[in-house]
């Protein structure tokens, strides 16, 4: 695979190579600076192990959102505030929270800030599609402080030891651009798919399996038993998640939460899995990309050269069009609207490339230069 570091967002082009352009600002190229600690997020220390409050009844949470003195429309909207930053956002401190909130003042009600802290409070002991974290539970050294409390979408929140990992990796590569605060925000609480989502969805799920035997990677073949099935219409577990599930099997929430993860049809999962990597934005870009080609040569697609350039195009299209948490929000399109798309690209090889031109599955010769004809630089 290629992977390319350039200021522009991907090519919407036919040929596969065209693709492979890192979006605008895209994460790990820019240093977080923490806007509560003004420490770099990288330099905090980590806190592995965390206890999360369980929940309470409802009795119980409208006594204490009454004790808030927050009244039933607050609170309503202060729930879709929270959710629609945990969408939007992936992760984002109180602080950060309250700057958007000053952005909706005149659509929205009146919310003090002590409002917000409070509601926050409350709100960890509910079941949400988010977690609300205090700041030591997240980095050890890091004194309490209301402000720095943490809206966490649960989509970043694994399981065991290193839970956290994807929150991590989604703060330290957070660039220094605001957060992004579209039209109609509060919308954003149940966000429905996107026009690109839905097309890129549509196809992978009418991508047919049709090899008579799986293929993972590095591993022996095995027989297909989903051959001839549309990938919208079964469920399939690779052998990496069907280790998984065997080794926790024992082991009841972690078990529980890798049958969640795996859920669906193996169109859902695949756009679920890329969706998350796109979002967290930790991979090279052509590496999410590749997992998806790894994981559609194991459930037995063999993709014909009009339907690579045909996913090529929509994970462009999809790519482009989505507002990714790795960048506050923002769509890659709009950040290349604002800081303009020019300069030559420099073009490196990533790893699964450099395997293909090691085992002779591709030319790198040749690829190099259709490539350099296209006026892009290849760094070596």
């Amino acid at each position: 695979m290629l992977f390319f570091e350039s200021n522009q967002t991907y090519k919407d082009a036919s040929a596969t190579f065209a693709l492979f352009i890192s979006p605008i600002l895209c994460c790990g190229k820019y240093t977080t600076r923490n806007a509560s600690t003004g420490m770099n997020a990288e330099h905090r220390k980590r806190r592995c192990c965390m206890s999360y409050p369980k929940p309470l009844s409802e009795k119980s949470l409208k006594r204490l959102y009454t004790q808030a003195g927050l009244s039933t429309e607050a609170c309503d909207f202060l729930h879709s505030l929270f959710a629609a930053c945990a969408n939007l956002y992936g992760a984002i401190a109180l602080r950060d929270v309250w700057s958007v909130y000053q952005e909706l003042k005149s659509e929205a009600p009146r919310i003090r800030r002590q409002d917000l802290i409070a509601f926050s409070t409350i709100v960890r002991r509910e079941v949400q599609p988010y977690r609300v974290y205090e700041i030591e539970e997240l980095y050890t050294e890091e004194p309490h402080n209301d402000l720095d409390r943490h809206i966490v979408s649960k989509e970043l929140i694994g399981t065991g030891y290193g839970k956290m990992f994807s929150f991590y990796a989604l703060m330290e590569g957070l660039g220094d651009h605001p957060y992004c605060i579209p039209d109609n925000f509060l919308s954003y609480a149940a966000p429905s798919a996107s026009a690109e989502e839905k097309s890129l969805v549509d196809f992978i799920g009418n991508l047919e399996s049709t090899a008579a035997e799986c293929a993972p990677r590095q591993r022996k073949a095995y027989p297909n038993e989903n051959r001839g099935k549309k990938l919208g219409t079964f469920s399939f577990l690779n052998l990496s998640e069907r280790f998984n599930l065997e080794y926790y099997k024992k082991v009841p929430a972690t078990y529980s939460a890798l049958l969640a993860k795996y859920s669906g049809t193996e169109a859902e999962k695949i756009m679920r899995f890329h969706r998350r990597a796109e979002n967290i934005g930790y991979l090279r870009s052509t590496d999410i990309i590749q997992n998806v080609l790894i994981e559609l040569c194991e459930v037995g697609v063999r993709l014909t050269e009009k339907q690579q350039d045909t996913l090529m195009r929509l994970i462009v299209q999809y790519h482009n069009g989505s507002r990714l948490w790795c960048l506050r929000g923002w769509k890659p399109n709009e950040l290349a609207d604002m800081h303009g798309n020019s300069g030559v690209p420099s073009i490196s090889f990533g790893p699964g490339l450099q395997q293909a031109f090691a085992d002779g599955t591709m030319d790198k010769g040749d690829l190099v230069r259709k490539i350099q004809e296209l006026g892009w630089k290849v760094m070596e």
